[in-house]
């Protein structure tokens, strides 16, 4: 019994995943024939967010707990090849922390939003800068940093867009996200959840 229910979640994973590769490519061909500015860059976010979700549901499944550390390195090479030419650097630390899946899916669109948003906004007019991810804590009690060592923002309202994405995925979650920046020397974004979203965030 126990087998035929491994392998049903293995064949409900696989067609999940299929799916969303087939949804990635529905998007990236509408994408071509868009003209509209404002339309294309919400299908390219969209393709941005999909593509994110198939290198997640890759790994799922394959490991108990979920491998989100090894995750998070092929987002950040994702990340590299995006930025490349830009002189914008990445650095991740995870020291072992363990995501629950009841959890990877939704900080791993947050993680997408808050890097995004640190390099569409963070370093417009330098000559590159640094992104630093680090992930601390087990299961569903985490505590997630993005930094960066670009402008800042004196007005979070600046990149609402994304950030506000962001912190409502994370308050859906029952967990606090914090914007600590001032103008011209950086931002870091904490998001707590679980015990860590009772502590003061640091």
């Amino acid at each position: 019994m126990a087998i035929q229910t491994e392998l049903r979640l293995a064949e409900l994973q696989h067609r999940l995943l299929g799916s969303l590769e087939l949804l990635h490519a529905i998007i990236a061909i509408r994408l071509r024939s868009v003209s509209d500015p404002e339309s294309r860059r919400h299908l390219a976010w969209l393709t941005d967010v999909v593509a994110a979700l198939v290198l997640l549901n890759r790994r799922l499944g394959k490991d108990d707990p979920l491998p989100f550390d090894d995750y998070l390195a092929e987002a950040v090479g994702f990340w590299r090849r995006a930025c490349e030419g830009r002189g914008v650097g990445f650095v991740l630390d995870t020291r072992g922390a363990q995501v629950g899946e009841a959890h990877a899916a939704a900080l791993a669109l947050v993680l997408h939003e808050l890097v995004s948003n640190a390099v569409e906004h963070a370093f417009k007019g330098r000559n590159g800068g640094e992104v630093r991810i680090t992930l601390r804590g087990e299961g569903e009690n985490l505590s997630l940093f993005v930094a960066d060592d670009g402008a800042g923002f004196g007005d979070p309202a600046a990149s609402k867009e994304g950030l506000n994405l962001a912190r409502g995925i994370v308050e859906h979650l029952g967990g606090v996200l914090q914007i600590d920046s001032r103008r011209g020397a950086g931002a870091t974004v904490t998001v707590a959840l679980g015990q860590a979203s009772t502590g003061k965030a640091h």
